[in-house]
């Protein structure tokens, strides 16, 4: 196997973890949580406080975009008539995949660890949340739930540029 072809494979698989993933949360996970209240808040700290899935996603969005800037640097070079001739529409694709992963460091990153801390903080209280406390935790499943959102149509757009 050579070069490319590795990092085709990688590409492909880790971007079909990550969009899968995302997309799953996006149309399954998030409006269930949402309707849960606050069982729905205790769920999400259990996803993201007790198990690895925020740096597996995290990675997966690295791995896809490492991938497949090398793989298009290897393929084409970064000549601007390439980039923006006729592979243009896979440039802007590259661009979106790009920018879905700066969403999900700028949206998710930080919120999910806010949440967690929040998360055992309540769970220290041996009680019920604030109000305040419920605000907190309302304020950063909102921008995760956001973060999901434009990651989720970048991605929709990456693959629609990667395939035309």
């Amino acid at each position: 196997m050579d070069f490319t072809t590795l990092l085709r494979f990688i590409h492909i698989f880790s971007a079909i973890f990550w969009m899968g993933t995302t997309l799953f949360m996006l149309f399954f996970l998030e409006p269930v949580i949402q309707r849960a209240g606050q069982a729905g808040g205790q769920v999400m700290q259990l996803l993201a406080g007790t198990t690895r899935f925020p740096q597996v996603i995290a990675l997966s969005g690295i791995l896809t975009v490492l991938a497949g800037l090398l793989m298009y640097w290897r393929l084409y070079g970064f000549d601007p008539g390439i980039m923006f001739g006729a592979r243009l529409p896979l440039t802007l694709g590259a661009l979106a995949g790009f920018l879905a992963v700066i969403t999900g460091f700028a949206f998710q990153n930080r919120a999910v660890k806010q949440l967690v801390a929040l998360g055992a903080e309540l769970a220290a209280q041996n009680g019920p949340p604030s109000p305040a406390q419920m605000g907190q935790m309302q304020a950063h499943q909102a921008r995760i739930a956001l973060g999901t959102r434009i990651a989720g149509v970048l991605m929709i757009i990456a693959v629609i540029g990667m395939v035309m």
